[in-house]
């Protein structure tokens, strides 16, 4: 995909503060070390759940809201065929 026909995505800005489309929190990177130059990932904040094993046997659960990958865009390059 080119980075100009992606633009019209509310996805495609680099955005940290990021934004709610349908009830779910979004935020993007683009252009990053963590990305690579011509790239974009973005995340959505999702409750994540853990198990932990007590030492006694059994387990202990826990959530908490985290900063979860979702998709990457990569723009141009070769083909990922």
């Amino acid at each position: 995909m080119t980075e100009d026909a992606w633009r019209g995505n509310p996805l495609a800005a680099h955005d940290m503060d990021g934004f709610t489309s349908g009830g779910r929190q979004w935020r993007t990177e683009c252009h990053t070390p963590q990305t690579g130059r011509g790239a974009c990932r973005s995340y959505t904040l999702t409750t994540v759940y853990a198990a932990t094993a007590e030492p006694a046997g059994g387990y202990s659960f826990s959530q908490s809201n985290q900063w979860v990958f979702n998709n990457i865009v990569l723009f141009g390059g070769p083909s990922l065929r």
